[in-house]
């Protein structure tokens, strides 16, 4: 009995072994393929398609195995914009095909995509924009608009009915779950706490979403107005009163060109039975783009997501948050300061904060890079609290028109769930301590006023640093901060006229300050960027941090979609855990 035993566990093991083998061994079969599968030419005539679904990702790593296995983009929005400017001087290629589909990408990234689309048109290559699912939302028809034609099929839905922002709020569920949320802030504009702490928006927030959600409509209203030569007033009308949801409303509005059906639109880049046109998908064309071997080097510097300590995490195979960790940015500006050739920095900043910590370590590292070379500023969709505070480090600040920003101001917030453990689950705690506050950050017990004191005085210790760095800056005193910081967050429009945003642009824009103050040749510059993005191995490493989400429902236990956010969100937190956050509210979907 005993041998069979032996016999079977050898057998069950050489099983499993012969099993990994052959999965990695099939993940390299398919990565080698994938890697060596040859484009194949660009021929004359050609019209590039570019397919606008989804978001676009701010950086890739241009694995061909996370392409192939995980969906990964071929490229992200900065190649995006390199591939249609080298498109826009390829003789080539001879038109742009537009085509929509659920596209659900912040403004500020919009923005970046339109000027590169606006840049494109001309170059007098014909630009059309069309629909690929039969409905048009606001987004889409932005960046439609910079087309030279926006067609759409005769039954499709076109949304024009203004922009609306949600917001998202847990107090009611934190009571029915007998857990208290306990909050230091300092500025009365910080709304990232309200969804734990309220069921509705304070005033203070109401009034900063509206400014956001106001300052979004005027830049639409007047991208519109500008390249369907139209009054910004007859958009306004149109968005706020003459409500359009067919395609018909909007051919006779003037903001479609005309009905047709995509083998209509095709034709009229000469597609018919004498004239067959090559259609090139932009994944396709953005592997022709080959980046320069210049001897000059502008790094890039990407910090994406929110900032915590540690390692950056991509996400992993099971998870969807991005976290930029100190380490890995710290050590990534180091890299990029000491590579030899490099001779500005750009920091491009994709972030809504975090821990203050995390964020004054990167701020540390940006400002050593900054008394030996010049460095740069970009602001993506968000860079806002922690974002803003590594910001200050940078010589010159650039920011998109919607870029959300600002959010100068910091909060301290844990969680009582002794209610939660003892009443609902049955679970007692009992403490020894060698002092009265030793459990204080246990998640245990309430604080005491002695330790509620302690908090406001740290919280705002961390405020009045914070406050130090922008006056610091932007060459203000700290009352002058304070009376732009509070916590209240700007577009990058209202952050420029206020003084916290030097020059409203993309990354262009900051790369050609960064050569203009390096004193470079703009012919002989290369880009490099870091840190590397994981590839598929890398992130195959990562899936010991399984979502809450994948793994409850792995369980077969789904306690619902509001229940697995606030328990991903209390993680977070959680793994906060004494520390002031310089973080802003997530909660900025716009639609």
């Amino acid at each position: 009995m005993k041998f069979l035993k032996v016999l079977l566990a050898s057998t069950l093991g050489s099983m499993i072994a012969i099993g990994v083998l052959f999965f990695f061994g099939f993940l390299f079969l398919l990565a080698f393929a994938a890697a060596g599968d040859a484009q194949p030419p660009i021929k004359t005539g050609s019209v590039l398609t570019l397919e606008l679904a989804g978001g676009f990702p701010e950086k890739v790593s241009g694995d061909p195995l996370t392409q192939a296995l995980m969906g990964e983009s071929a490229f992200d929005v900065h190649g995006l914009v390199d591939a249609l400017e080298a498109a826009a001087t390829d003789s080539r290629i001879e038109g742009l095909w537009i085509r929509s589909s659920g596209l659900t990408e912040s403004w500020a990234t919009l923005e970046a995509v339109r000027r590169a689309i606006v840049s494109f048109a001309a170059s007098d290559k014909p630009v059309f924009a069309s629909s690929r699912n039969f409905f048009m939302t606001e987004a889409e028809y932005f960046l439609a608009s910079a087309a030279d034609s926006v067609f759409l099929d005769p039954q499709s839905i076109f949304e024009f009915n203004g922009f609306a922002m949600t917001s998202t709020f847990y107090a009611d569920l934190l009571e029915k779950l007998d857990v208290e949320p306990m909050v230091v802030r300092a500025g009365d504009y910080k709304g990232a706490v309200e969804p734990y702490t309220r069921t509705s928006l304070s005033d203070q927030n109401r009034e900063q979403l509206q400014a956001i959600l106001d300052d979004i409509e005027a830049v639409f209203a007047n991208r519109v107005a500008e390249s369907r030569n139209m009054s910004v007033d007859d958009v306004m009308r149109l968005l706020n009163q003459d409500i359009m949801f067919s395609a018909t409303e909007a051919f006779e509005a003037g903001l479609v060109d005309d009905l047709l059906y995509n083998d209509q639109v095709r034709a009229l880049f000469g597609d018919d039975e004498d004239d067959d046109i090559t259609l090139v998908p932009m994944s396709q064309w953005s592997n022709q783009v080959r980046s320069s071997t210049a001897t000059n080097k502008i790094a890039v510097v990407h910090v994406s997501g929110t900032m915590m300590p540690g390692s950056s995490d991509a996400g992993g195979l099971l998870s969807t948050s991005v976290m930029s960790g100190s380490d890995t940015i710290v050590a990534a500006l180091r890299t990029a300061r000491d590579r030899r050739g490099v001779k500005a920095l750009v920091v491009r900043i994709d972030s809504p904060g975090g821990m203050a910590p995390a964020a004054d370590a990167m701020l540390r590292e940006i400002q050593r890079t900054a008394e030996e070379m010049p460095v740069i500023i970009s602001m993506g969709d968000v860079a806002a609290s922690g974002g803003y505070w590594i910001a200050t480090g940078g010589d010159h600040i650039v920011a998109e028109s919607t870029t959300i920003t600002g959010s100068i101001g910091v909060f301290s917030m844990f969680f009582d769930a002794s209610e939660l453990f003892e009443a609902r689950l049955g679970i007692t705690n009992d403490v020894v301590a060698s002092g009265a506050s030793a459990d204080m950050f246990s998640g245990m017990r309430s604080w005491s006023d002695a330790e509620r004191a302690m908090l406001e005085r740290t919280t705002d210790t961390t405020y009045q640093a914070f406050l130090q760095h922008v006056a610091t800056a932007r060459n203000m005193s700290t009352e002058e901060a304070h009376a732009l910081a509070r916590g209240r967050v700007w577009t990058g429009s209202d952050a420029f006229a206020a003084g916290l945003v030097d020059e409203i642009g993309g990354m262009d824009i900051a790369i050609e300050r960064a050569i203009e103050q390096a004193e470079l040749d703009p012919d002989d510059v290369q880009v490099v960027r870091y840190p590397r993005s994981p590839t598929f191995f890398d992130q195959l490493s990562l899936t010991s941090a399984v979502s809450m989400n994948a793994l409850s429902r792995l369980l077969g236990n789904d306690p619902g979609e509001a229940t697995l956010v606030l328990q991903a969100k209390l993680q977070e937190f959680a793994a906060a855990n004494g520390t002031v956050q310089a973080r802003m509210t997530n909660e900025f979907e716009i639609r």
